[in-house]
């Protein structure tokens, strides 16, 4: 595919003013190549051009470049000569706005500095930024290995638990913590709650505890990482149910300023760290976006340097 505009537009002597409304109507209305003429002491180069529009002029270049991008390159007589219709049209269309004295026109000049932004980006630094998109997989292990800790799932345990409100009552506490012994020592004597962890403590929520959300589902509260929870409640089950040792395991009877626990470990799923085969893809996009930003930076930083900014009042 050919690269470059759809038209070339000359400016035939034109003035500086002139030379501005140009590249502006230009670049807004898609004619995307300017370039001087030579000056009126030295013949211009017209060795393929096709037709001229007041100062604009139409190139043999511009014409392959619009049937190469609109028309799919197709190269029949009819097709060359709608593309050429259509660079024709553009270019009356963009003398007339030149005439009409768009110099001054502030949306053609926002539109103009956005898109020159744009173009230089995509001639100066997406080349760059292209370049650097081929992240070595010895750099992906290297970058894995230092973040390892990202990459490890840290240890969940489901738990259920049955809890009495003690509110902060000492002697409530202790009553409380004697009822609780009975439900752990039901629990210890049924073969079929010692033999089924999943069951949590079945049909003892019910009597045996006051927290509304696992009551009814054997003390179920689901799962938990160690002093996970914000509130302080789901705090001190995590903290009992990692004191725990085996699956199936109860706790002693806890009593705390949240209340009297007694937590039952139902099942663990240790701590897993994901192998690099299964975060490669993760990295090096991360990798590339790292990557782009800073030849982003690097570029604007060098474009404000160049270019200072001269305040004026």
């Amino acid at each position: 595919m050919l690269a470059g505009p759809s038209l070339t537009m000359v400016p035939t002597l034109a003035s500086p003013k002139q030379q501005l409304v140009l590249v502006m109507v230009i670049v807004v209305t898609g004619l995307a190549s300017c370039e001087r003429q030579a000056p009126a002491s030295a013949p211009p180069d017209t060795g393929d051009v096709l037709a001229r529009v007041g100062s604009l002029t139409i190139h043999e270049r511009d014409l392959e470049h619009r049937i190469q991008v609109h028309y799919s390159g197709r190269v029949d007589e009819q097709t060359r000569q709608v593309a050429l219709d259509d660079l024709v049209r553009r270019a009356q269309f963009a003398q007339a706005a030149l005439d009409a004295g768009l110099a001054d026109d502030t949306v053609i000049r926002e539109e103009v500095g956005r898109v020159l932004e744009r173009r230089l980006r995509e001639r100066d630094l997406a080349p760059r930024i292209r370049q650097q998109m081929d992240i070595p997989e010895k750099r992906l292990r290297e970058i894995y290995q230092s973040e390892i800790a990202r990459f490890v799932s840290r240890e969940k345990r489901h738990v259920a638990v049955l809890w009495l409100d003690s509110g902060g009552n000492p002697d409530k506490g202790e009553r409380h913590a004697e009822k609780m012994q009975n439900a752990r020592a039901f629990v210890l004597q049924s073969r079929d709650l010692i033999s089924h962890p999943e069951k949590g403590f079945a049909m003892l929520g019910a009597d045996y505890s006051e927290h509304a959300a696992s009551r009814h589902r054997g003390g179920v509260v689901g799962w938990l990482e160690h002093e996970s929870g914000a509130d302080s409640w789901t705090r001190a089950v995590a903290e009992i149910a990692f004191s725990i040792e085996k699956t199936g395991d109860l706790s002693e009877v806890t009593i705390r300023p949240e209340g009297v626990f007694l937590v039952r470990l139902m099942e663990v799923r240790r701590a897993v760290t994901r192998p690099f085969e299964a975060v490669a893809g993760e990295l090096d996009r991360e990798e590339r976006s790292r990557r782009r930003s800073e030849l982003e930076g690097e570029f604007e930083r060098q474009i404000e340097s160049r270019y200072p900014v001269e305040w004026r009042r």
